[in-house]
């Protein structure tokens, strides 16, 4: 995958982590060529990978709704190695200080 974290350095001591940020936000300010959009897409690259990831913890909600019949989620509940809890309690907070986007708010309730 081309998930790397922020800080991750490269065999060379080049900091790979920053330089893909770097790339997502030249994407995000449409500053990156098209053609190495196609060369980072052909390679893997994926450009929301927080959403990637938000996607896959609501997932995990909607699998513990179906065996317990609510989303009350413990603080402290894990899924599949997961902090489920957590991760809702943290939605919930983001809703209340209106930073979850629309399409977020719309899944969740």
């Amino acid at each position: 995958h081309c998930n790397v974290p922020s800080t991750m350095h490269a065999e060379q001591g080049k900091y790979l982590g920053k330089w893909v940020d770097h790339q997502q936000s030249k994407k995000r300010k449409a500053t990156l060529e098209q053609r190495q959009v196609d060369l980072l897409e052909h390679a893997g690259f994926e450009w929301n990978i927080n959403d990637k990831n938000w996607d896959a913890m609501f997932a995990l909600l909607l699998q513990f709704k179906t065996k317990n019949g609510h989303c009350n989620v413990p603080n402290k509940h894990a899924e599949q190695g997961k902090y489920l809890g957590k991760w809702v309690d943290h939605q919930q907070s983001k809703k209340r200080k209106a930073t979850l986007e629309q399409r977020q708010v719309d899944l969740l309730e």
